[in-house]
């Protein structure tokens, strides 16, 4: 009768990684130089950093190639136009991302003027790649401090998350500018936010800044649709007032 010759399962190994175990060498020799053990740390830490951002990198690559049509169920009847609901942006790239090892977050910062945004986006390697956005808070006709809050937070995310995932979803200007029913690109939330400060600075009836300007009707106007293009012309007039302050 044949003996049956019975194999053991071996445990399969990963190749060390020689940095580490070259660090494992000097870090365990008494008479190892310190400041060298910290510069290989360094090293090491640059190259896990550099790798990841290589990880990273391909996995969105393959991950934004396969994102699936968004539809624009959203409407802005102000400037008749449509465009991508944040829910709808999640809820189409999440699997996506999810299969690639990526993740979508979003963080909030809140001032006393001003609703800073930030989306990041996240590799299982410890990449993450990071967009903020400001804005000054909605207070729109019956929204209260909390409701101006959650309004402006969901139009940053929005913003802000098509921003990172390179996605064009309907009213797509420049800089994240706007465009005002005459179709005269408006300031970006960062240069409204510029203007509003320098007008309360220099204590600037926001009406007669408007008629100077040649708006038609100052008293109604929004400093939000001023137009993008003498915004510097604008900036430059405030700045000068203050200095003269």
């Amino acid at each position: 009768m044949n003996a049956v010759t019975k194999t053991e399962p071996q445990e399969q190994f990963l190749p060390a990684d020689p940095m580490v175990n070259m660090i494992e060498r000097v870090a365990m020799d008494p008479n190892s130089d310190l400041a060298k053990l910290e510069r290989m740390l360094e090293l090491k830490e640059k190259h896990d950093a550099q790798n990841a951002k290589a990880a990273f990198d391909a996995a969105f690559a393959k991950a934004s190639a396969s994102f699936p049509e968004i539809p624009l169920n959203g409407e802005n009847k102000h400037q008749k136009t449509r465009y991508a609901l944040l829910k709808d942006i999640i809820k189409l790239t999440r699997p996506v991302l999810a299969e690639h090892g990526l993740a979508l977050s979003f963080s909030t910062e809140t001032t006393e003027k001003e609703v800073i945004v930030t989306a990041e986006l996240s590799h299982e390697n410890g990449h993450t790649k990071r967009n903020s956005l400001p804005l000054p808070r909605d207070a729109g006709a019956g929204r209260n401090a909390v409701q101006a809050i959650g309004s402006t937070q969901t139009y940053g995310q929005r913003y802000t998350a098509q921003a990172i995932l390179g996605l064009s979803l309907g009213e797509d200007v420049e800089d994240d500018g706007v465009t005002a029913a005459n179709g005269t690109e408006t300031v970006t939330a960062e240069q409204f936010v510029t203007l509003r400060d320098l007008i309360a600075e220099t204590g600037t009836d926001e009406a007669k800044f408007h008629l100077a300007f040649g708006h038609k009707d100052p008293a109604n106007a929004d400093l939000q649709l001023f137009p993008a293009a003498r915004f510097n012309e604008a900036k430059a007039m405030l700045e000068r007032k203050k200095g003269g302050k």
